[in-house]
């Protein structure tokens, strides 16, 4: 990025690099050449933006603990992608970063901006059911792309994204990360994100596409409750129980360092889905199905449809064989239960 460097991000990078103990504002002054009047002002910014930084009088100033923001200057350092993400807008808290991307995007925000929270104040996912987006332990994100395709292959960015998530997650922590189609990801059957994609188009062309997407990193099961239609979990639980140990927060898991991995891997499929369209991605997509060859309950408008998964097809539909009959492709629809092939379905479905 061009120009010169924020006075915040110096600051920020001594205190980091002091592992805990204070520095004086005056020395972090003649390190900079500011005044310590100056070094305030700029530690009463980083304060703003999460940083927990103590004040200790005249000892100074000191990073008080771990940092996991999903600021530029947490993120920079791990994204390797060309565009995605290097326009991003970090909020401490918003309504929606779909609302928000939204906005942008209709103002003329460029291809690949991301906007992330720290939390959300009314997150929702899809069918306008609410997402619980509690401070510092979930990613919450929207991304804003401009594919040059017809409106036809909006709905196709969903399994896209799902699919870079689940193999970004996967290859970073060793998470058998399944895609519950065509919005969901899943690990050991319990719902970790959701993907909701929206789409502003004219009649030939998509103007836009807003990505949002919210994934549990760090809540606990209080945090997830048990009211909610779907299980749910976190990766923090789900590492631990592949740990065997009591819950902790496993030293190696940030939120920023899951939001590049996520990003950096979209970025290389979304170009390759713009060229070549969702054929080439298929049989990975196959791979980290978590429905195919199961029996599922589809509610799609106000019809519930029943039947085993049998394909996922080049455009994405879900293809199904009914229990009554006959295949049956589906666009749009939300999979309300999922049984093994093994446990056959009866009259009623899984």
């Amino acid at each position: 990025m061009a120009g010169t460097e924020p006075t915040h991000r110096p600051i920020l990078r001594a205190l980091s690099e002091a592992h805990g103990e204070p520095i004086t504002g005056e020395a972090l002054g003649r390190k900079l050449g500011i005044s310590r009047t100056a070094v305030w002002k700029q530690v009463q910014k980083l304060r703003s933006m999460g940083y927990p930084i103590e004040s200790l009088g005249k000892k100074g100033y000191r990073l008080a603990g771990p940092v996991d923001l999903l600021s530029r200057q947490e993120l920079a350092p791990r994204l390797t992608t060309r565009w995605l993400g290097h326009h991003l807008e970090h909020h401490q808290s918003v309504g929606s970063t779909n609302e928000r991307a939204m906005e942008l995007a209709r103002a003329g925000a460029p291809n690949g901006t991301v906007v992330g929270a720290e939390a959300q104040t009314q997150g929702r996912g899809r069918l306008q059911r609410s997402w619980s987006s509690p401070m510092g332990k979930g990613i919450y994100v929207s991304l804003v792309l401009r594919p040059e395709l017809p409106p036809r292959r909006g709905p196709e960015m969903t399994l896209l994204a799902a699919l870079a998530l689940a193999e970004s997650i996967r290859d970073a922590w060793n998470l058998d990360a399944r895609i519950k189609w065509p919005n969901d990801l899943l690990l050991s059957d319990r719902k970790a994100a959701g993907i909701l994609t929206e789409m502003q188009s004219e009649s030939e062309r998509i103007q836009f596409l807003v990505v949002g997407t919210g994934i549990n990193v760090f809540q606990t099961r209080e945090d997830l409750g048990g009211d909610l239609l779907y299980p749910a979990t976190s990766l923090a639980l789900e590492l631990d129980a592949a740990m065997s140990g009591a819950y902790a927060r496993p030293p190696h898991l940030t939120r920023a360092k899951v939001l590049a991995g996520y990003l950096n891997r979209l970025e290389t499929l979304y170009e390759g889905w713009v060229q070549e369209g969702l054929a080439p991605y298929l049989k990975r997509l196959k791979e980290r199905s978590a429905v195919l060859g199961r029996y599922v309950r589809v509610q799609t408008g106000e019809t519930t449809v029943v039947g085993r998964v049998t394909d996922i097809a080049p455009d994405g539909a879900l293809v199904l064989e009914e229990n009554r009959g006959g295949q049956r492709a589906l666009y749009v629809g939300d999979i309300l239960r999922v049984r093994p092939a093994e446990q056959a379905a009866g009259p009623e479905g899984p």
